[in-house]
């Protein structure tokens, strides 16, 4: 299924925020499980900082970094946790890896459900009706 223009742009809009004025912590493309309580410090920082973000912004651009399959990948692999500094500020219980598991099996399910039902042409069986001659 394509994403409409309107959410890929939503994306590209959080990621310009979060990896342009937290890049020590988000990263799109390797995304490491984040702090629990991760959005008051950014609305705090935001504030010492003046930047012109509300709550509402930063929580709108956080749900899509966390909802994305690599993120709840990262968060089912568990490792420790990264405040907004980049260092380490907690960990992955037992409980966010089995809710992250649920999270991307079923994206899992999906991808490999499609990788059968599109058999690469080498890998059809030949027609019966046709002869080798």
């Amino acid at each position: 299924m394509a994403l409409s223009e309107a959410k890929k742009q939503k994306q590209r809009e959080a990621k310009a925020l979060l990896e342009g004025f937290w890049g020590q912590t988000f990263k799109f493309s390797q995304p490491k499980p984040l702090k629990v309580g991760i959005l008051e410090d950014m609305v705090e920082d935001a504030k010492a900082r003046n930047l012109p973000f509300d709550q509402d912004i930063i929580r709108a651009a956080l749900q899509l970094y966390v909802h994305r399959y690599l993120y709840q990948k990262a968060v089912r692999k568990g490792s420790d946790r990264i405040g907004l500094d980049g260092h380490p500020d907690g960990e992955v219980t037992e409980e966010q890896k089995a809710y992250a598991k649920t999270q991307t099996k079923n994206v899992d399910s999906k991808q490999k459900w499609r990788k059968k039902a599109v058999q690469p042409e080498s890998e059809a069986k030949p027609d019966a009706t046709q002869s080798d001659a």
